[in-house]
């Protein structure tokens, strides 16, 4: 589809009801985040603009990493200008913590409070003990400080039909629950609250890191941390106010603000 086509309805209705000024819909598309990023080239762009897909065949995660997904994931990324709500470079690390809580936050509220969510620094979500969400935030090589926030949210597709490596690690909504959830009710309330939690990050609302730090699923979990420079083991502590892993190490404590990370124990 054109820039700036969506539809109908659809498109109306998430500018309406959201943050968004502008949407880009794609039956099909390699990622969302790639094209968001080609667009935040073009200076005359309204945003935050959002662009979703209802089906991504090369959706990407941290590093090399893929996000794997079948029909029935909301999948969708958001060119937002950090300067719109007041974020600062040094707030931009924690952008992804924001927007994993804003995922918790959402699914809590559409299926009950009762479920477990949790985070699992640093980008993904999970859904009682299973990977539901994964979240990647970019920041584009021009037009500096806009910033790409892209998510993943399994949502009707089941991993049935996921590959078998990915059959115990994997979840969605229905898997867990068993009902179908409209996904354009999902996705707006999943931006209305990405929304509001942004806004609490650049107010250093402190209810917001609190979120994060009760989210931890790692906490009291022994943890294996790739950080491109070294391996680093320990036991996880949670997740400080800043947003980095804190981690007990055999030479002491260790906050790290980046990586990848496996639970060992």
């Amino acid at each position: 589809m054109a820039r700036g086509e969506g539809r109908g309805a659809s498109a109306e209705r998430l500018k309406s009801e959201t943050f968004v000024l502008g949407v880009e819909h794609h039956t099909e598309i390699a990622s969302t985040n790639d094209r968001a990023l080609e667009l935040c080239a073009d200076a005359e762009l309204l945003v935050p603009y959002l662009v979703f897909a209802d089906h991504q065949t090369s959706g990407r995660g941290r590093g090399l990493n893929r996000w794997w997904s079948s029909d029935g994931a909301v999948q969708f990324s958001v060119i937002v200008d950090a300067a719109d709500y007041g974020l600062p470079e040094s707030r931009w690390p924690q952008i992804s913590l924001t927007v994993g809580a804003a995922v918790c936050q959402t699914l809590q509220m559409l299926l009950g409070s009762e479920i477990s969510v949790g985070l699992k620094w640093p980008n993904d979500v999970w859904l009682n003990g299973r990977k539901v969400a994964g979240i990647l935030v970019e920041i584009p090589p021009v037009r500096r400080g806009r910033l790409v926030i892209g998510v993943g949210l399994n949502v009707n597709n089941s991993f049935e039909a996921a590959p078998s490596e990915l059959l115990k690690v994997g979840t969605s909504m229905r898997d867990e629950t068993g009902i179908e959830s409209d996904r354009h009710e999902v996705l707006v309330d999943l931006l209305q609250q990405l929304d509001n939690d942004l806004r609490c990050l650049a107010a250093t609302d402190l209810s917001l890191s609190e979120r994060w730090r009760n989210l931890c699923v790692l906490r009291d979990h022994t943890v294996s941390v790739d950080t491109g420079r070294q391996q680093i083991t320990g036991l996880c502590l949670g997740i400080a106010e800043d947003g980095a892993l804190r981690l007990q190490t055999a030479s002491g404590e260790q906050c790290l603000h980046g990586g990848v990370v496996s639970r060992i124990a």
